[in-house]
């Protein structure tokens, strides 16, 4: 074998690498978003969602968590519990304890999800999303985080996500800071 054939048998095994590690899914996006202080912050920093600003830096995401627990609720949709990771408890704990009085708005792959009230700081460790989430949400997370009880978590999941794709509301006006940009603006699961 030529030099130059196992130059192109080496390139071939690293393109082949490459593509693999392409293919991969990317982590479930859900995150934790608390309510901001004020609009002044602008579109840099500030999501917009049913005319109440949330920071746009993630409180907590998905990979903050070390396991789940699922229910299913009167409408047919899922919540969950999540339960923090040791290490980030006390970023909880501070984050609403500094917040109290306002709220959090979970987010999972670009939906919002029902907000959350803050009324005293999370000392358990543990966050809820009430409502809004299904199957393909549960078997998402899953990938990320170990679940509770994995025989039940296991018969909830669904390959494909049954949601319509959100589109902007008709009627959606956009909002835009004191320097023009336009401020994101999120829309709850239908």
């Amino acid at each position: 074998m030529t030099r130059f054939h196992k130059i192109s048998l080496s390139l071939a095994a690293v393109a082949a690498g490459l593509m693999v590690s392409c293919q991969q899914q990317k982590p479930y996006p859900l995150f934790f978003l608390t309510e901001s202080d004020t609009a002044e912050a602008g579109a840099s920093f500030n999501i917009l969602y049913n005319g109440v600003y949330y920071n746009r830096m993630p409180m907590l995401a998905l990979k903050h968590f070390k396991k789940f627990r699922s229910f299913l609720n009167d409408d047919g949709t899922y919540g969950v519990v999540l339960y923090v990771k040791e290490e980030y408890r006390s970023r909880l704990y501070t984050q609403t304890l500094n917040n109290t009085g306002r709220k959090i708005l979970p987010v999972a792959n670009s939906m919002a999800m029902p907000p959350l009230f803050i009324d005293q700081g999370i000392s358990d460790g543990r966050l809820v999303i009430w409502s809004g989430l299904n199957g393909y949400d549960l078997k998402r997370i899953g990938e990320v985080v170990d679940p509770a009880e994995p025989e039940i978590e296991e018969k909830r999941y669904r390959d494909e996500d049954p949601r319509p794709k959100l589109e902007v509301p008709k009627d959606a006006k956009i909002k835009r800071d004191a320097t023009g940009r336009i401020i994101p603006q999120l829309y709850a699961a239908e």
